[in-house]
């Protein structure tokens, strides 16, 4: 699971932009906090926050509250202050637990580059607390307190750590960056620009891309000095791409390397030969991300051939599915646009690329052609507030195509303090609400991912082994093979929705030759399933079963407050039931009062099960989710080929409420 170090008040808003209300005390204490956290203006919201503080004193949000405080003193300058609300925050945590604030809070003063000698103490007990508790990740605190170190002018100290930490990262644009500005700090220019550029081809947009142009400039006399350890620097990086990635697609590494030959200006031609190539690669049974990808990587090639009007045509045509975090796209976008006059849509475009988190190479962009459009700064954040405001009230509207008899099935690895799966979980809601469940069937398996979250169950676990168990949430996996990853922020919640809707659109269209049909019924003790299953089924399909609950209010650290489709069991093993009924018709059931009884027991110790991570200290839960609402329940059926694990058809239905 990939991990972009953000700031403490970044993080802390993607905690509070997802918040839903349950009851009215609580909606109205997450309200105070919410307005509290959005004001713009830094001392009004300190005293908001101190507010709020001293309303709620037993609140669960007081970590959110001085996290902000702390953040917002720093960015007026009033270290004092800032300081002065550490030790409140950390106070929260036991000692054992301050692993991450530690982190968080040396990781913002060496960003501000104040209060260095507090954070080489706090980073340095970050490290020791990882490496007794969270040693996987270690790197990512090796990484903070490299950048401590190089702020406290100790350039060859932070070269060297950072040389471990990228152990692991070695292809981690993140890790590549800060490798790179330590090797120039510590005298190592050549390094250096060859590291810039290993992190160019490797994703970054930004940072290496302007150090790359910067040293390559003063380590040359002259133009033609220039290009020659341009071209040398870039044949290099190319060769030991394609050496690291020979197995995977070659139109992908082809593309890649297209971008990269453009970003750097060099071999424009053979960018645009292997640009094209890609793109007259794809088919109809191509993912989403490969379309993105290869579409933008050749207007980018265009864009730096000065061909506006052709790089134009390729990023409208998958502008709707972009998502914020590609900076790449939304520059180069704002700056065709800003090219050809169009300034109203260039600001857009800029905005748009900033939305989710700041890009420094954008930002400048859009500060200045808003002053040039003598746009002021409180207009255009009030342009930035409008923006965001679109993207987390947009309503999905309803599915009003005739059903074409495939029901898709949307499958959703989340986790309840799993900061990026907010924006997943939203879109899953707002796909529920788009799609009837006719065309759409829904399950949500929670993990512990990356913490303890009580809606997990053992089944859940197995299933998340039965697609691979490698990955980290989100993920998503559309009719078993469409596989997705990522999410975001609360405001990234409409994007993930556009580009689910597109995937299940697609697959929608292929049909399926196979039937589910059946009922489900409950009693005091039992939901009884009776399926009829029609049409051919492979040799390796199988019948799969899942009991869900339909909704689940529950606060995780993320703050996403409701959960839908819950998956509470599964029946048989993994693998399903056999297929072996000439009949087709199977007769299933869930025992209620055993499933209880085993939710129950799971939650009281957890951590004898294979579904725990080891590496994580059990201290309890923040609120329990064993008891199931047996009003609320609802059976997804599907025929899965247990080998390719494509989902053949899926099948819906509500479990009637207990009659009375």
């Amino acid at each position: 699971m990939s991990c972009l170090r953000v700031s403490i008040i970044s993080a802390f808003l993607f905690s509070i932009l997802f918040i839903m209300p349950l009851s009215y005390a609580q909606t109205k204490e997450i309200n105070e906090i919410k307005s509290a956290a959005a004001i713009n203006e830094l001392p009004k919201k300190i005293e908001a926050l101190k507010q709020f503080i001293k309303e709620y004193p037993q609140s669960n949000y007081l970590g959110y509250a001085y996290e902000n405080i702390f953040s917002s003193y720093l960015n007026i300058n009033q270290i004092d202050s800032a300081f002065s609300y550490i030790s409140r925050y950390l106070d929260l945590y036991p000692p054992e637990m301050r692993m991450n604030p530690y982190n968080d809070i040396a990781y913002s003063l060496a960003q501000k580059k104040v209060g260095l000698d507090s954070a080489d103490v706090y980073s340095a007990l970050s490290i020791k607390l990882a490496q007794r508790n969270n040693p996987r990740n270690l790197s990512m605190y090796q990484d903070t307190r490299a950048l401590v170190l190089y702020d406290l002018g100790k350039y060859n100290d932070a070269l060297a750590l950072e040389e471990l930490a990228i152990t692991g990262h070695e292809t981690d644009p993140t890790y590549l960056v800060s490798l790179a500005i330590y090797q120039d700090a510590a005298g190592k220019r050549i390094d250096a620009i060859k590291t810039a550029a290993a992190a160019i081809i490797n994703g970054d947009n930004d940072e290496a891309i302007t150090n790359f142009d910067k040293w390559v400039s003063e380590e040359t006399s002259s133009m033609e000095e220039k290009n020659k350890l341009k071209e040398k620097v870039a044949d290099e990086v190319i060769k030991k791409y394609f050496q690291d990635n020979d197995l995977i697609d070659k139109a992908k590494i082809h593309s890649t390397a297209a971008v990269f030959l453009a970003e750097t200006g060099v071999k424009l031609s053979q960018a645009e030969k292997w640009a094209k190539e890609a793109v007259a690669s794809l088919k109809n049974n191509s993912d989403i991300e490969t379309i993105i990808l290869f579409k933008k990587n050749l207007a980018i090639v265009f864009a730096k051939q000065k061909k506006y009007d052709t790089a134009l045509r390729e990023l409208k045509s998958i502008e709707e599915i972009e998502n914020p975090w590609d900076f790449d796209f939304w520059y180069t976008l704002g700056s065709i646009y800003e090219t050809l006059g169009q300034n109203k849509k260039a600001i857009d475009s800029y905005i748009s690329g900033i939305i989710a988190f700041e890009n420094k190479r954008i930002s400048s962009a859009l500060n200045s052609l808003a002053k040039k459009e003598g746009i002021s700064d409180g207009e255009l954040q009030a342009m930035i507030n409008k923006k965001k405001d679109d993207l987390t009230s947009f309503k999905p509207g309803h599915y009003e195509k005739k059903s074409t008899g495939n029901v898709v099935l949307a499958e959703l690895f989340t986790g309840a303090e799993c900061g990026p799966c907010a924006a997943a979980d939203g879109a899953f809601d707002a796909l529920s609400e788009y799609f009837p469940r006719t065309d759409l069937a829904i399950l949500e398996y929670h993990l512990h991912i990356p913490a303890p979250d009580p809606m997990t169950n053992p089944q859940t676990f197995q299933h998340y082994k039965y697609y691979g168990g490698n990955f980290g949430t989100p993920t998503v996996f559309f009719d078993g093979t469409e596989k997705l990853t990522g999410g975001g922020p609360r405001i990234l919640v409409q994007n993930r929705f556009n580009i689910y809707k597109y995937i299940i659109a697609k697959l929608m269209d292929k049909g399926s030759s196979i039937k589910i049909n059946g009922k489900a019924s409950q009693s005091d003790s039992l939901i009884k399933i009776n399926l009829k299953v029609e049409g051919e089924k492979n040799k390796n399909a199988s019948l799969h079963l899942a009991l869900v609950e339909k909704s689940i209010n529950y606060i995780g650290g993320n703050g996403v407050g409701r959960h839908i489709f819950v998956v509470r069991d599964l029946i048989g093993s993994n693998e399903g039931v056999e297929l072996n009924n000439k009949s087709g018709k199977y007769d299933e059931e869930f025992n209620l009062n055993k499933l209880q009884q085993s939710l129950t027991e799971y939650l009281n110790d957890p951590t004898t099960d294979p579904s725990w991570r080891p590496y994580v200290k059990f201290t309890g839960w923040r609120a329990r989710t064993d008891k199931m609402n047996r009003n609320n329940l609802a059976v997804v059926a599907w025929i899965q080929d247990n080998n390719t694990k494509q989902v053949m058809q899926s099948f819906y239905v509500d479990v009637p409420a207990i009659e009375k």
